[in-house]
């Protein structure tokens, strides 16, 4: 009856993660594998807005003024979403630039409040055609036209005669306008040009090569701006702001790339806002701390899917970790491979016959495997626990009671993690740099049952099971470690019932294990052979 039972359970466990799967899959369209990339991107800013008198928090209004992302015609920005609890805010443009500008004001602040913003970017699949735009008018106070008139046999300033100088050396060194920005870079990175240097200190000593390439490209009468943007590229929790230059050429603006200096944008950025404005601006007694993170979404069907309507779409995908802040998704990705390492180890002890030290501390191990990878984290195990043995062995001598006994070994695996985490990074290497993600406790329980197996059943018992442990370690990261799996149980969680269907079905399973099926062919071997042997004697 139990068993049926569990049949049973199983059956629509199963069928149900299943069916959510498959309507996802074929309806929603959530892709089954992640290399199927669409080249989207969910950005996410965060602002918290801090009184510099707390006390005093609810007695001056506030203004706060946030850039936007910036659509172009390469990246469009879509699903844009604001939390900003109790404050009201608009939309606006701000300057000829055309930078998207939101105004948040409050009458009354709270010591600490705090502004979200979201967004989906979209890299278009065929760039939409640049706006051909009028050349502004020069403004530069360096370009010829602009400059204070001289008296009779009055000279120029030595700071215009360096700026010409370098003008006319890359219009020299160019065939075009293009070769003519790369040599005016060129120049501008100079650091033993006298002329270069006559710029900085008369301009701005603190100035970088990119500021000056702008400076001289405005005063030979090439419009330039400069880009505020974010790198899209793996996950990041704080991305910085990369700032780059872009020229008007040809009716329209063409970036210049901020590392290699040449045209066109190397990697993928998004433009946030143009000018020299900062990211935020308040008015009040405040300041602000900000962070955006930006996570690559992995293909185009889950984007699609994420647009998708009708009630049962909106109630799954309501109930998606996508949903969910980014710094959660990334936790919950490592969290949910969790019950297939329990499925692993379920299976390795009981259909293989594997013994392990404790239930779950493989699965434990594994994970710590991910932070500190497979080779380095083998290491530090075996290193630890080796002489963790040793200094156990000694305890007993000490005949301490169970609970010190434990604190002590607690604190002696502490101690040599950070021995060989600081002399790991004076050897430059990285194999202890993320130990202290290392189960400690379960460490320090693996020496003691380890110790205590040891001395019931002999070292080849202890060791045999250690390295039994190892070994559905291994495994355990193998299958927790797989980039597809990962992306299957983070977009159908569904597929976590299966996961539970099979745990089910080996809780029932109660016949001999592979293990004891090698070793029972071993015995029936020897009992053939006895047979034929007496038969042969009884035959003679």
């Amino acid at each position: 009856m139990r068993s049926t039972r569990v049949w049973f359970l199983a059956a629509i466990f199963s069928i149900i993660g299943l069916s959510i799967m498959l309507y996802k899959h074929l309806v929603l369209e959530f892709p089954l594998s992640p290399h199927n990339t669409y080249n989207s991107w969910y950005l996410e800013a965060r602002v918290d807005v801090i009184s510099r008198n707390p006390w005093r928090a609810g007695d001056k209004p506030l203004l706060l003024t946030m850039q936007m992302p910036h659509p172009s015609a390469r990246f469009a920005v879509v699903d844009e979403n604001i939390v900003a609890s109790g404050f009201g805010h608009e939309s606006s443009e701000s300057d000829s630039s055309a930078n998207r500008v939101e105004v948040f004001s409050k009458r009354k602040i709270d010591a600490r409040e705090t502004i979200f913003y979201r967004a989906t970017v979209y890299e278009l699949d065929s760039p939409a055609k640049r706006k051909l735009e009028a050349p502004p008018s020069p403004s530069s106070p360096y370009a010829k036209e602009n400059r204070p008139k001289l008296a009779e046999g009055e000279k120029e300033a030595p700071v215009y005669v360096a700026v010409d100088s370098l003008i006319e050396e890359a219009k020299e060194k160019s065939a075009s306008d293009k070769t003519f920005v790369r040599e005016i870079y060129k120049l501008s990175r100079s650091d033993t040009d006298d002329r270069v240097q006559l710029i900085r200190d008369t301009v701005n000593v603190n100035m970088a090569p990119a500021e000056l390439a702008a400076l001289l490209l405005e005063a030979a009468g090439t419009p330039t701006r400069t880009a505020h943007g974010i790198k899209l590229s793996t996950d990041q929790r704080k991305a910085p702001f990369v700032k780059w230059l872009e020229v008007h050429h040809g009716g329209g603006w063409l970036a210049i790339d901020p590392e290699s200096h040449r045209f066109g944008l190397k990697d993928k950025y998004i433009v946030w806002w143009y000018g020299d404005a900062p990211f935020f601006s308040a008015e009040g007694n405040v300041r602000a701390e900000t962070s955006v993170s930006v996570r690559k979404i992995t293909n185009d069907a889950l984007t699609r899917a994420i647009w998708k309507s009708g009630q049962l779409a909106d109630v799954l995908l309501t109930f998606s970790f996508y949903n969910l802040p980014i710094d959660s998704q990334i936790v919950f990705q490592v969290l949910l491979m969790i019950p297939l390492g329990g499925l692993v180890l379920a299976f390795l002890r009981q259909i293989v016959g594997i013994k392990t030290f404790g239930t779950f501390m493989p699965v434990l191990i594994a994970l710590a495997f991910r932070e500190t990878g497979l080779i380095s984290g083998l290491i530090l195990f075996v290193v630890v626990v080796a002489i963790g043995l040793l200094i156990r062995n000694y305890f007993d001598h000490l005949k301490l009671l169970l609970v010190p006994r434990l604190a002590s070994v607690l604190t002696v695996v502490v101690i040599l993690l950070s021995f060989i985490a600081m002399i790991a990074n004076q050897l430059g290497l990285t194999l202890g740099l993320s130990i202290a993600l290392f189960p400690i406790v379960i460490l320090t329980m693996t020496i003691e049952r380890m110790t205590l197996m040891w001395e019931e059943y002999g070292p080849e018992k202890a060791l045999q099971t250690g390295a039994q442990s190892l070994f559905a370690a291994v495994i355990a990261y193998f299958a927790m470690n797989s980039e597809s799996i990962s992306h299957l149980i983070f977009s159908f969680p569904e597929l976590l019932l299966v996961v539970l269907s099979l745990t089910l079905l080996m809780g029932r399973y109660n016949h001999y294990k592979l293990t004891e099926y090698i070793r029972f062919r071993q015995l029936q071997k020897s009992l053939a052979a006895l047979e034929k042997s007496e038969q042969e004697k009884a035959g003679s």
